[in-house]
């Protein structure tokens, strides 16, 4: 099987599936995306620095086929919760299982207000390229609902299903925008899992919140060792917007998430949190883009990651502070734990500041579990590996323990005790909510 051996035989493997996807996909904005990345891929210095490009130099991309499903084959792999479903497999919105027509979400496909599509976009890079011109739809969620007080959570599923291969892996690309309007509060959870390895899953969304918005957004990423996720999200802020946010990264073979947030309107907040788990030789990138441009805002970020074995995890924030945002108050703050001499980890908090009207810092831990500590548990009788879970714990509980949704809470503790493997002790330390 040919590899990819440069920036050429990258482009003309991109370049095959382009002209097959065209055929049936084909529009305007499309192309003019499809021209920009192959701008970037003809710069070899830019290709040799990318390492999703790297890796797959020696593997064949393809586009998976669509898959059928029932909901009853995707119980044990979702959380059961009262919510408005929507399931995208294999890179395509499944109409026939999810909740498209329904009281609170009005959900159209490839139809998207021209305004938004063309004009809004903080940062482009190769993957939002990607994604917008091998995206075989676009999905537009529109919420606009006053009149309904108690609306139902969206609950995104994307699953993808690839082959047990060493020579090649599936790509799967998306494009949504969510546009919320003139609603006080809504959940949205957001969870991928893929299926067999060999997946490269690729995500391009666009948030918009109107005045007086509350969001409360949890993403949670599982997937095999040898998968590869890349998502860029972009978040608008208008006037008195209030988003909350949970990131729950549980690396596949490479994470690579951008965060863009822009604050457009005045007195809005934004508390992000995420944690970010690695092991093997895997390796993520997470970076955070904030922009404040209007007076009295707020953003507090809490990062943190729990590095093992000769995995990486890159974190890079900037939060930037236009001359008009007076009265910003922006914190950033970074935790790294790592539980092996060969586990890495490296932070970048940046601040670009343009007022002196503000109060803005940043703050960077990084370090290992404390045998002191270790020994101190185990002089009051307790064995070692619960001495051990116990300092993982306390090292993430002030991440996790303002979650609203007592049952994801709980689901998340479960899904970070199977993933390194460890008992789950949730349920004898019992946290106070307040």
């Amino acid at each position: 099987m040919v590899g990819l051996m440069s920036s050429n035989n990258i482009l003309k493997q991109l370049n095959n599936i382009y002209q097959l996807h065209k055929k049936k996909y084909f529009s305007k904005n499309s192309e003019y995306h499809w021209l920009k990345l192959k701008n970037l891929l003809h710069d070899p210095t830019y290709v040799k620095k990318n390492i999703y490009l790297n890796i797959i130099n020696d593997k064949l991309l393809k586009i998976p086929l669509t898959k059928e499903f029932l909901k009853k084959d995707l119980v044990n792999v979702i959380f059961q919760i009262d919510a408005v479903f929507l399931y995208f497999i294999n890179g395509k919105l499944n109409k026939n299982i999810s909740d498209i027509n329904n009281i609170y979400y009005k959900i159209t496909i490839n139809q998207v207000n021209n305004l938004y599509y063309k004009n809004i976009s903080i940062k482009h890079n190769m993957f939002t390229h990607l994604s917008e011109a091998l995206s075989k739809e676009i999905i537009f969620i529109n919420i606009n609902l006053n009149n309904i007080s108690d609306i139902k959570p969206l609950y995104l599923i994307y699953i993808n299903i690839g082959k047990n291969s060493e020579d090649f892996f599936y790509m799967s690309n998306y494009r949504n925008y969510i546009d919320i309007q003139q609603i006080q509060s809504i959940t949205i959870f957001e969870h991928y899992i893929n299926i067999n390895q060999s997946y490269f899953n690729n995500i391009y969304t666009t948030l918009i919140l109107g005045n007086n918005v509350n969001l409360i957004h949890y993403k949670l990423i599982t997937g095999d060792k040898k998968n590869y996720y890349c998502a860029n999200n972009e978040y608008y802020l208008n006037n008195n917007s209030y988003i909350t946010k949970y990131d729950f990264l549980m690396s596949n073979k490479i994470i690579h998430q951008n965060n863009n947030f822009q604050f457009n309107g005045n007195n809005s907040t934004l508390n992000y949190k995420s944690l970010s788990l690695s092991k093997g030789n895997n390796i993520s990138y997470i970076n955070s883009y904030l922009e404040h441009n209007k007076k009295y805002c707020y953003s507090n970020q809490l990062h943190k990651a729990i590095v093992a074995d000769n995995s990486i995890v890159n974190f890079k924030g900037l939060l930037k502070i236009n001359p008009l945002a007076i009265k910003t108050d922006g914190q950033m703050n970074y935790s790294g734990l790592l539980l092996n001499k060969f586990s890495e980890i490296n932070i970048k908090p940046e601040l670009d500041i343009f007022n002196d009207d503000v109060k803005c810092k940043h703050g960077v831990f990084s370090g290992k579990i404390d045998n002191n500590q270790l020994f101190f548990l185990r002089t009051r009788g307790i064995n070692l590996k619960k001495s051990h879970n116990m300092l993982l714990l306390a090292f993430l509980v002030d991440l996790i323990q303002d979650i609203c949704d007592d049952n994801f809470k709980k689901e998340i503790y479960k899904y970070i005790s199977n993933y390194f493997f460890t008992e789950n002790i949730f349920n004898e330390f019992q946290f106070n909510k307040n």
